[in-house]
């Protein structure tokens, strides 16, 4: 093997181990869906012209069907009053407006062929881009499959059982503590109430209630008093 074609093989490998790197699927499916949208805007707009030929062409055919009638009844006319010079112009006319009709309803029947195979093409293309469409979905579901997967694997793979054991014990000395701060400050609380429970201002507190519920009923009292007055 020569130096040139030994070179010319390396460079050929890694230009395809770099296309191969940033040729990435769903990217590529889009460039596609991107490509096909173009052709199907370029579609629907020579289906826009196509029907406006075939229409202006359908104009045309009405008016030299209009045009050749009316010749027909000018070349009659002119027989009846005897005027053969201007039959036969009428009649001239309407026999190259004859042959020039006959043209009109080919070229419009080649038209409506053009346009039906237009359609045709147009509904192919749609057909393959709601293909595309749904594999760009599927391919964006494995994609991302794949890529949670990977972080998995590499989780499990960095995860280290003895730290998460450490850890564990960490928490469960941690709750501990917490329970124990809490049951202390709860035997804290008991001790300081009871303490406190005898202590002139409780009772001064009690005696407080007791002379409110007595003024309490009292008023009650005098009102029931007044509303048997007043009946």
């Amino acid at each position: 093997m020569g130096i040139f074609k030994r070179v010319k093989t390396i460079v050929q490998s890694d230009v395809h181990g770099y296309l191969d790197r940033i040729e990435d699927p769903v990217n590529m499916v889009k460039q596609y869906i991107r490509d096909l949208e173009e052709q199907l805007d370029r579609a629907a707009g020579a289906l826009t012209q196509q029907l406006l030929v075939e229409r202006k062409h359908a104009v045309l055919i009405e008016q030299t069907e209009a045009l050749l009638a009316k010749r027909s009844r000018q070349a009659e006319l002119a027989v009846d009053r005897g005027e053969d010079a201007i039959a036969q112009i009428a009649i001239r006319e309407k026999l190259i407006l004859q042959e020039r009709l006959t043209q009109y309803r080919s070229q419009f029947e080649s038209l409506q062929q053009q346009t039906v195979q237009l359609k045709e093409q147009i509904v192919q293309l749609k057909h393959t881009y709601d293909a595309l469409q749904a594999k760009k979905h599927y391919l964006i579901s494995r994609v991302q499959t794949a890529e949670a997967l990977k972080s998995v694997n590499g989780t499990l793979h960095s995860f280290d059982p003895r730290q998460a054991v450490r850890g564990f014990a960490r928490m469960e000395e941690k709750v501990w503590q917490l329970e124990a701060e809490a049951t202390a400050r709860k035997e804290v609380q008991a001790i300081t109430g009871s303490a406190s429970a005898g202590s002139p201002q409780d009772k001064l507190q009690d005696s407080v209630l007791l002379e409110l519920d007595a003024l309490k009923r009292q008023r009650q009292e005098r009102e029931a008093q007044a509303a048997v007055t007043k009946e």
